[in-house]
C-alpha cells in the first residue's frame, strides 16, 4: 500500500509534471513555427495563394476533427489502463486506433478528390482561391495517412507518460518541414518550384519521416513487447464502442470551439477591416503563447487517467494545485514580455501604426485573461481525463453560448473600442471557472468506469 501512495505522490511532483509537459510544449512550439513559416513563405507567392492555402487548411482541420477526437478518446482510455497496469489492453487500443485512423484518412482523401469539387463553388466564390484550395488539398491528401498514424503514436506516448520522444521527433520533423517548404515552394538545387503544392508536399514528406522515426524508435528502442503493440490481438467492436463513447463528445466539442472562433471573428468583422486585422494578429500571437498551457493541459489529462487507474482520486487534487502553480508562474513571466515588447510582437505581421494601436490594448486583455484560462484548462482536462467527456461538451456549449452573446452585445455598443469586445474572454473563462471547479469538488467524476 505504501508503495502505491509513494507512486501517486511522485506522479504529482513538479519534476514529474515538467518531465511530461516540457516535451509537449516543445512539440507544440515546433508545430507553430512550421505554421508561421508556411504563412511567411506562401505570402511571398501572393494574397490569393496565401488566402487559398489558409482556407484549405481550415477545411482540412474541420475534416480531421473526427480523427482527432477519436485519438483523444483513445488517449483517455490508454492513461487509465496504464494506471491500472493493464499493459496488454494498451496494445489492443493502439491497434484499434491505427485501423480507425487510417480508415478515416481514406474517407477524407476520397472526399477531397470526388466530393469537394462538386460543392466547393457554393462555399468559395472566388474561382482563383477555389483553384488554390483544390491544388493544395489534392497535393496534401496522401500525407493525411501518415499524420493519422503519428497522432496515434502521440496518444500512446502521452497515455503512458513517456513524452520525451515526442519532444525529440516533433522539432526534427518541423526543421525538415521548414527546409522542404522553402525548397519545394520556391525551387532550387535542380528541384522545380511547386508553389502552393510545394507546401503540401513538404508537410507530407516530413510527416512520413515522423512516422518512420516513431516506428524505428518503438521497434528498436522502446519496450513495445510490454504492451504487445505489434502482436495482433484481434478486432473487437466493443473496443470501438468504448472509444467512441468517450470521443464523440470531444469531436462535437472541437467543432463547437472552431465554430465559436469563426463566429467571434465574424462579429469583429463588423467593427472594421483594421479591427479584424488586429484581432487576427492577436490570435496568431495568442495561439503561440498558450502552447505551454496546452502542454500542461495534456499532462493533466494523462496523469488524471493514470491516478484514477491506480484508485487514487484524491491525488488528482494535489495534481490540480501543482499544475495551477506552474501555470500562474508562466503567466507572470509573460507579463513583462507584453509591457516591454508588446509593440514588437506585432511587427512581423504589420507595420501599420493604426493596427498596432488598436491591437495593443486588446493584447493586454488577452494576456491578463490568460491567468483564468490556464486554471480553466487544467480543471477542464481533469474532467476529460476522468472520462467525463459528455459533461465537458455540456460545459463547452453553455460557455460558448454566453461568450458569443457577450461578444455580440459588446460589439454593438455605440462607438465601442476593440479591446472591450475582447473583454468577452473574461466572461468566457469566468463562466468556465464557475462551472468547472464546483463540479470537480462535488461531481461524480472520481467513480467513472472506463
Amino acid at each position: 500500500m505504501g508503495k502505491t501512495v509513494n507512486n501517486s505522490e511522485k506522479d504529482t511532483t513538479f519534476r514529474n509534471i515538467l518531465r511530461i509537459a516540457v516535451p509537449l510544449m516543445i512539440s507544440g512550439l515546433s508545430t507553430s513555427l512550421v505554421n508561421l513559416t508556411d504563412t511567411l513563405f506562401l505570402s511571398q507567392l501572393g494574397p490569393t495563394e496565401l488566402g487559398g492555402a489558409g482556407n484549405a487548411l481550415l477545411l482540412l482541420t474541420v475534416l480531421l476533427v473526427i480523427g482527432m477526437g477519436f485519438s483523444t478518446g483513445a488517449q483517455i482510455i490508454l492513461s487509465r489502463r496504464n494506471g491500472e497496469r493493464n499493459y496488454t489492453a494498451i496494445g489492443s487500443i493502439v491497434q484499434h486506433s491505427w485501423i480507425f485512423m487510417v480508415f478515416w484518412s481514406v474517407i477524407v482523401i476520397l472526399f477531397l478528390f470526388f466530393a469537394l469539387p462538386h460543392f466547393s463553388g457554393s462555399i468559395v466564390q472566388n474561382p482563383s482561391i477555389r483553384g488554390v484550395i483544390h491544388e493544395y488539398l489534392h497535393a496534401r491528401s496522401w500525407g493525411i495517412v501518415f499524420n493519422s498514424i503519428n497522432v496515434v503514436f502521440v496518444a500512446f506516448y502521452v497515455g503512458v507518460t513517456q513524452t520525451k520522444i515526442i519532444g525529440f521527433i516533433t522539432p526534427v520533423v518541423a526543421g525538415v518541414n521548414i527546409a522542404l517548404d522553402y525548397l519545394l515552394i520556391f525551387g532550387g538545387f535542380g528541384i522545380p518550384a511547386f508553389g502552393v503544392s510545394g507546401a503540401a508536399y513538404a508537410s507530407n514528406l516530413s510527416e512520413l519521416l515522423g512516422t518512420l522515426i516513431y516506428l524505428l524508435f518503438t521497434i528498436y528502442v522502446f519496450n513495445h513487447s510490454k504492451y504487445r503493440l505489434f502482436n495482433w490481438q484481434g478486432l473487437r467492436l466493443k473496443a470501438y464502442k468504448n472509444i467512441l463513447k468517450l470521443s464523440s463528445p470531444v469531436m462535437v466539442q472541437n467543432f463547437v470551439s472552431l465554430a465559436a472562433w469563426f463566429s467571434f471573428f465574424t462579429i469583429i468583422e463588423h467593427l472594421g477591416e483594421k479591427e479584424l486585422a488586429a484581432s487576427h494578429i492577436i490570435r496568431s500571437i495568442y495561439m503561440v503563447l498558450i502552447i505551454p498551457v496546452f502542454g500542461l493541459g495534456d499532462t493533466t489529462n494523462s496523469l488524471t487517467g493514470n491516478l484514477l487507474g491506480r484508485k487514487k482520486p484524491q491525488a488528482v487534487f494535489t495534481l490540480i494545485k501543482n499544475m495551477n502553480i506552474i501555470g500562474i508562474i508562466y503567466c507572470f513571466i509573460l507579463q513583462p514580455v507584453l509591457y516591454l515588447f508588446g509593440e514588437h510582437l506585432f511587427l512581423p505581421f504589420t507595420s501599420d501604426p493604426e493596427i498596432i494601436e488598436l491591437g495593443l490594448p486588446s493584447m493586454r486583455v488577452v494576456f491578463t485573461a490568460l491567468f483564468i484560462f490556464t486554471s480553466v484548462i487544467i480543471g477542464f482536462r481533469v474532467i476529460s481525463g476522468a472520462g467525463k467527456t459528455l459533461v465537458g461538451l455540456g460545459i463547452e456549449i453553455i460557455t460558448v453560448a454566453v461568450y458569443l452573446y457577450s461578444a455580440w452585445y459588446l460589439a454593438n455598443l455605440p462607438e465601442v473600442e476593440l479591446y472591450l469586445v475582447w473583454m468577452s474572454e473574461f466572461i468566457y473563462f469566468g463562466v468556465f471557472l464557475l462551472i468547472v471547479y464546483p463540479y470537480l469538488w462535488w461531481g461524480n467524476w472520481k467513480e467513472t468506469k472506463l
